[in-house]
């Protein structure tokens, strides 16, 4: 596990360091979105109630759908 690096109290990280905590983030700000999309089914957010041998099933369909609207995406640029 690569672990960013912190500033030191009123100094500057190299910029080696501020290169990895960039590549860091951006892959952590994609995770969390990821996650959070997946969060906005209901059946990843409540109790699970049907038969728990379709479980997979249900999150192999989440997860698809999610992969799907993250691959067709068109970037947003600010």
């Amino acid at each position: 596990m690569i672990v960013p690096r912190m500033r030191p109290k009123g100094g500057r990280l190299s910029p080696d360091d501020r290169d990895l905590n960039h590549q860091i983030s951006k892959v952590r700000i994609t995770v969390e979105d990821v996650v959070c999309k997946i969060k906005k089914f209901r059946v990843c957010r409540e109790f699970y109630r049907n038969d728990p041998r379709h479980y997979g099933q249900f999150w192999g369909g989440v997860a698809g759908l999610v992969n799907l609207r993250t691959v067709n995406r068109t970037p947003q640029f600010a």
